[in-house]
């Protein structure tokens, strides 16, 4: 069935299904027929016991009883009679032809039915019992052919043998008729699905009764439609946003390449320019570093290594490269650590991710305010906490921080040299990391960056170390 569709493939579970049921059905029902007719024949056959008992009871003699019963019984219908002694001997018999066939009432138990095929005459239903009377115990039969009865059940079989395959095919019929009204929604939903590509992700497929299954599926249909829409957009932007940050540096390059080359210059002159067209270079490597570092992240490619790492020691390291771009701008860098920390991982992307963070409070803090860097270890996590007095962010601009090339002071990115992917970044390497970060700040009042990293161990929990605190 892999290779037939989901509407034939309904149409013949059910008629399979129904086939099966219906089969099940006429079993029974032939049964049950069979036994009610084979009820109603030994209730007869009883009710004519009960007649030639009334007649044993009311004669005398064995040859009175013989005489009214051949007035009574020879000429009936449907039954033929047999009564004999206890030595066999036959007192009265109906018929003589199925005499010699029948089995003595000797060897047949009291008061039970059988059946008994009789060759030439069919099978025989035989009821058999033994009776007191004046003239001796006696041994009575009472007989009836089944053969009409085999006849009508053999009419019941074939009736129901040429019913059941048009009834299947009708199931058929009928399951294809339902099933293409069922699977139709199906259908349309697919149809919808095809008009939808790239030039109209805005478009959603009608739901036209949200609590069915199709229904259900068309819901996710839509928000895989609506994810992908977002997707899209963002690969758009990120893209728009790239060829901007790199094309101005290209620009300039460029327009210093051509000033050099206008016209003749002093020693001094080229010299400037090399050490521009050298800032340029630079800022682009930096951004191709960080663009290859995020398509690493997005790819899954960059594994987080499991190394021990002594976060204490390596948040003093980081401090020490950027002691001189907080004394360049006159701003005080105070570090506070409460503990000894250890926690697994990656040292180096972990001293990027805190170097950024710490670049960002330098680079948006005016002269002579404060960033603070603060660790506090507890038992399962780590907190670093990097508060500064810069000029904070505004309350609608903090969720779109962490997204690639956002700014939210875009006239400041040329003049300090951000490509807006250093947040990005960050979140990246600290979620590789199974840890959390996040960003509080108000306007004119500064920033509060706060990462979480789970910790592996920490060597000393009662050593608390003397806060560093730098100020340049």
């Amino acid at each position: 069935m892999k290779r037939l569709s989901i509407r034939w493939q309904l149409t013949l579970w059910y008629a399979l299904a129904l086939a099966v049921m219906l089969c099940a059905f006429s079993f029974l029902l032939c049964l049950l027929v069979w036994q009610q007719v084979l009820s109603r024949t030994d209730n007869g056959l009883r009710e004519e016991l009960r007649e030639i008992g009334l007649e044993v009871a009311l004669t005398d003699s064995a040859t009175t009883f013989a005489s009214q019963a051949a007035a009574r019984f020879s000429q009936h219908d449907f039954y033929e009679f047999l009564v004999t002694d206890v030595n066999g001997n036959t007192i009265f018999s109906s018929s003589t032809t199925v005499y010699d066939m029948v089995p003595k009432a000797a060897d047949s138990p009291d008061g039970q039915f059988q059946t008994v095929p009789l060759e030439g005459l069919g099978p025989y239903r035989i009821a058999s019992t033994r009776m007191d009377s004046t003239f001796g115990k006696l041994n009575v039969q009472v007989m009836t052919s089944l053969q009409p009865l085999y006849n009508d059940q053999a009419s019941l079989q074939w009736v129901v043998a040429l019913l059941l395959p048009i009834a299947v095919l009708l199931a058929i019929a009928s399951g294809q008729f339902l099933a293409g009204r069922a699977l139709r929604q199906v259908q349309q939903v697919v149809d919808e699905t095809h008009a939808i590509d790239i030039s109209n992700l805005d478009r959603r497929i009608p739901v036209s009764n949200p609590d069915d299954e199709i229904g259900q599926l068309t819901i996710a249909l839509n928000s895989l439609i609506a994810r992908l829409e977002r997707a899209i957009n963002e690969i758009r932007r990120f893209t728009a946003d790239a060829s901007h940050e790199i094309r101005t540096p290209l620009a300039t390059l460029r327009l210093e390449a051509e000033s050099a080359l206008r016209s003749p210059r002093t020693p001094e002159e080229y010299q400037q320019t090399l050490a521009v067209v050298l800032e340029e270079t630079t800022r682009l490597g930096k951004l191709s570093d960080q663009l290859l570092n995020l398509s690493r992240h997005d790819a899954g490619i960059i594994p987080c290594q499991q190394d021990p790492v002594q976060l204490d020691a390596l948040l003093l390291d980081v401090i020490e490269q950027i002691k001189p771009l907080a004394e360049a701008g006159s701003l005080s860098l105070s570090v506070n650590i409460n503990s000894h920390c250890e926690i697994l991982g990656d040292d180096i992307s972990l001293s990027q991710v805190f170097f950024n963070l710490l670049e960002n409070a330098i680079k948006y803090t005016a002269a002579g305010g404060e960033v603070a860097v603060e660790l506090s270890c507890q038992s399962d996590e780590a907190l670093i906490e990097i508060t500064d007095t810069g000029i904070g962010v505004a309350a609608e601009n903090l969720p779109y921080l962490f997204d690639r090339f956002y700014q939210a002071d875009p006239s400041r990115s040329s003049s300090g040299g951000g490509s807006g992917l250093g947040l990005s970044i960050a979140r990246a390497a600290v979620l590789m990391h199974a840890g959390s970060i996040e960003i509080q700040s108000q306007p004119g009042e500064g920033t509060r960056v706060s990462v979480r990293l789970p910790v592996s161990s920490q060597a000393d929990p009662s050593r608390s170390d003397a806060p560093h605190r730098l100020t340049v």
